[in-house]
């Protein structure tokens, strides 16, 4: 648990989460190029199976290491009896809010073995952002987030995400900013309890 400066990024894991299937599969290129030329079982592995596994451990490493760090994150909350019942899962982070204690819990996709416990009180601002965009009929939305500013650092989840433009009188735009409306609200309620503690 961390309680300092919040960090979103944990650099050593994202350059190791790159670099080292990169390193592995350029390896075992020269490796097969090197000293299986004439093709067979080990041109087979290095040349294939190695870097095909290098490519699925970019596709799917970072999304399983992030859940799990949810779960662990969950654990250690209730380790330090931080109560985590306003809690929301985004795809780029975790907050979770202790209203009665004004503590806020983060976690972060790409810094997800630390989890991170601030005072509430250090959130300078909270506001929501619809993403709306155009003009007139072409007005819509892809993204619909809260954002806060922890010690100048500005934290973005999203409470709804799409590839495609939706109108702003969606049901699921409404949904998302509803719920990031809500989320300011908690934000502000836990800042000011806070601050009173």
């Amino acid at each position: 648990m961390k309680t300092d400066q919040v960090k979103k990024i944990n650099y050593a894991y994202l350059l190791s989460y790159i670099l080292v299937p990169l390193a592995a599969a350029a390896l075992s290129l020269f490796i097969g190029y090197t000293f299986f030329r004439e093709g067979g079982t080990g041109a087979a592995i290095c040349m294939f199976i190695i870097p095909f596994l290098a490519v699925l451990w970019w596709i799917f490493a970072p999304r399983n290491i992030y859940r799990l760090g949810k779960k662990r994150m969950v654990k250690q909350l209730d380790e330090l009896g931080i109560d985590r019942r306003q809690i929301f899962y985004s795809d780029g982070c975790v907050v979770s809010m202790d209203i009665a204690k004004g503590k806020i819990g983060l976690m972060f996709f790409w810094n997800p073995f630390q989890v991170q416990v601030v005072p509430a009180a250090r959130v300078s601002r909270a506001w929501t952002d619809d993403g709306a965009g155009g003009a007139g009929f072409l007005r819509g939305t892809s993204r619909v987030s809260f954002l806060f500013e922890i010690d100048g650092i500005k934290i973005r989840v999203n409470t709804f995400i799409s590839n495609q433009r939706w109108k702003m009188n969606d049901e699921k735009v409404l949904e998302g900013i509803s719920k990031a409306d809500l989320w300011v609200q908690v934000l502000d309620q836990a800042r000011s309890q806070g601050e009173g503690a």
